[in-house]
């Protein structure tokens, strides 16, 4: 009788937690480019800074790299 009740609980816990994920599913925000206005967004028309082409410059590939999982830079 025991191990029947706790199955049974075991089984309508299970039941809820599949419910709740089904119905109370919160996605995940788009992250994409920050909004106007923010201020990291660069501006299209405004060229970039010695220091920020030199951070462009260490930056290049680093996506690529961390979509495979980080390696040493």
């Amino acid at each position: 009788m025991r191990l029947f009740l706790k199955s049974l609980l075991r089984f309508c816990a299970d039941a809820l937690v599949t419910y709740g994920k089904s119905q109370f599913f919160i996605p995940t925000p788009d992250v994409g480019e920050p909004a106007p206005g923010h201020p990291e967004r660069v501006p299209w028309n405004v060229p970039l800074t010695e220091a920020e082409e030199a951070l462009d410059r260490q930056l290049e590939g680093v996506a690529e790299r961390v979509g495979r999982g980080l390696e040493p830079l």
